[in-house]
């Protein structure tokens, strides 16, 4: 019987767009890498000494903390039986791709630390699910009404910074009008519709602007009633994003006044995405979502 070939990738499905995203990137070669590691029966610790790493280096590399340099990743490669050839050339191709700024590296000025793991990787999301209890989602915001939230956060801050900020959230919402966009299902709490941000003319703006997106393919608008929230005890709003990916686990982001809590531990993105199943099931259906933002603009 005839050898089988080595599959020209190591990847099982093409990583598209993913390539173009270097912190996915780094989290997918990582997986891989920890995929080796344990096919060729090493432990991390094996693999520090034998190449002569620093401690806990092949870890972070397998968690996507540390990007992985090309002579790295030959080093780990051929450790692990895979030199020469496609695949290879295929990986190392893609760690010099995940080397790469990332686009949003030029709003460092203005974004949080704790803000960036969400806006690393939602480009990469095939899906976005979202419950905000208090504001319009930010990727739905119209400029004025994302300028209105800025400000009434904490602290103050210089026009130029508010500018900017608003200019990262207009930045991130790019990603859903392209071809290969993501698909976005936002539950949106009743309360939300009740604040009037930014003043009359705004929140009016708002509402139009919700309605045109509403006829979109790839968006899901969803309200949820004050008995629903209240019923299912949600507390805070939560981001679940969902990739096509098998190298890349699906990951849920929670923002805290200060921080946040960003988590791809299958065990805790399975709660929220359950929390979110069931606020999707009872909230109303988007027809009905239509009409009340239709309602409510009539108010205003």
């Amino acid at each position: 019987m005839a050898t089988a070939e080595p599959s020209p990738s190591l990847f099982v499905r093409s990583l598209s767009t993913v390539e173009h995203n270097p912190t996915a990137l780094k989290l997918i070669l990582g997986a891989k890498l920890r995929e080796l590691r344990t096919g060729a029966g090493l432990e991390p610790a094996d693999v520090d000494l034998k190449l002569g790493f620093s401690r806990s280096k092949t870890s972070r590399i397998e968690l996507g903390r540390t990007g992985c340099k090309q002579g790295d990743a030959v080093a780990l490669l051929s450790l692990y039986g895979v030199e020469g050839d496609a695949r290879a050339e295929e990986f190392l191709r893609l760690v010099e791709q995940s080397r790469q700024p990332d686009w949003w590296r030029s709003f460092s000025d203005v974004l949080s630390d704790f803000f960036a793991p969400l806006v690393a990787l939602e480009g990469a999301a095939a899906t976005i699910r979202t419950y905000e209890p208090f504001y319009v989602p930010g990727l739905l915001q119209t400029p004025d009404y994302a300028e209105a939230v800025v400000t009434s956060g904490p602290g103050r801050l210089l026009p130029h910074d508010v500018r900017r900020r608003v200019d990262l959230r207009q930045r991130r919402q790019r990603r859903l009008t392209e071809p290969d966009g993501p698909r976005l299902w936002a539950v949106i709490d009743e309360s939300v519709l009740l604040r009037t941000v930014g003043g009359p003319g705004v929140m009016r703006a708002q509402l139009e602007h919700l309605i045109t997106l509403t006829e979109r393919s790839n968006v899901t608008l969803q309200l949820a009633p004050l008995d629903v929230t209240a019923a299912i005890g949600v507390g805070t709003g939560v981001t679940y994003l969902r990739f096509a990916l098998g190298d890349l686990k699906d990951a849920i982001y929670i923002e805290h006044l200060t921080d946040s809590t960003f988590s791809q531990k299958p065990q805790v993105v399975e709660q929220y995405r359950d929390m979110l199943d069931r606020l999707g099931a009872c909230a109303l259906t988007p027809r009905q979502t239509t009409e009340a933002l239709r309602d409510r603009l009539s108010r205003l």
